[in-house]
């Protein structure tokens, strides 16, 4: 009988993009009232790029959407080409999403990173500061994209992906960082010393989204049997009431007198959404044993 061997699998046997999801391909867990609140900056193509050197007030009026305003191209031609040109420049950043750092997961769950690296709670936004420290305090000026909309497909609830350059060319951008190994590392660092809250998700916030009454966030609809984090950002499918609504994009239009925060024209998309349609029911058939 052959001796069992236990071979180490390195992170980079697993594809670095997994193949992501968008709230929208989600209609389970996923109410049809008003949303709650939060997205920051755009979509594939709208991937708002945050320079790593600022300050931590600069970087909350980016995600708040309280910098420069840009004008949203009116025609469905003008956003394709914005949301092209946006994609091409980020295509080759490192994907990275919050259930790498999750201590709930475990591998094969999407986690990433060592049990003594993992944390609990992990959020998109907190991983654009973390960047945003790191790039700081290593003197590079990091170019960060922040989606809150894509969803890891083994993360459904906790929507949000990050992406940062790290190499040009073959080449590392930045030095101060051996590989993507040490930044999910560095990454973590930051996490544990800066743990999430139930306040946390308060503070990515967009003009023309209500906040939770109160300013506490909703608890998530946990369904039995699932793996869902206690804290998500407020435009999580998982939170009742949560996830982004069909008119959010028209009722911010018309509250910022037809401007959007730069970088998220993304949003918008590539053409002119029309009127949404009813959906048909679904027939379930249930199949008894005899």
């Amino acid at each position: 009988m052959s001796n069992p061997r236990i071979e180490e699998v390195d992170d980079d046997e697993i594809a670095d993009d997994p193949e992501e999801m968008d709230l929208d391909a989600f209609d389970f867990a996923r109410p049809q009232g008003k949303s709650l609140g939060g997205a920051a900056p755009a979509d594939d193509s709208d991937d708002d790029e945050v320079p790593s050197q600022m300050t931590p007030q600069a970087l909350q009026a980016l995600l708040s959407g309280q910098g420069a305003q840009q004008q949203v191209p009116q025609s469905a031609a003008d956003r394709e080409r914005l949301q092209r040109a946006q994609q091409d420049r980020i295509k080759n950043y490192q994907c990275i999403y919050p259930v790498y750092f999750d201590a709930s997961r475990t591998r094969a769950q999407g986690r990433r990173v060592s049990k003594e690296d993992a944390v609990e709670n992990p959020l998109a936004r907190e991983i654009v500061e973390a960047l945003a420290s790191i790039g700081n305090e290593k003197g590079a000026a990091l170019q960060i994209a922040l989606d809150p909309m894509k969803t890891h497909p083994k993360d459904w609830a906790n929507p949000g992906r990050v992406k940062v350059e790290v190499k040009k060319e073959g080449k590392k951008v930045w030095d101060g960082v051996e590989n993507k190994h040490h930044l999910y590392k560095l990454i973590s660092a930051y996490l544990k010393s800066h743990p999430a809250d139930e306040k946390t998700p308060l503070k990515m916030q967009v003009p023309g989204l209500p906040m939770p009454k109160d300013g506490k966030p909703i608890p998530p609809a946990i369904p039995r049997g699932m793996k869902i984090n206690s804290i998500l950002p407020l435009h999580s499918p998982a939170l009742s009431g949560g996830g982004v609504s069909e008119n959010m994009m028209s009722d911010m239009m018309q509250q910022m007198g037809g401007q959007l925060p730069a970088g998220m024209q993304g949003l918008m998309g590539g053409g002119d959404a029309g009127p949404s349609q009813p959906q048909k029911p679904k027939k379930i058939k249930v199949m008894q044993k005899r």
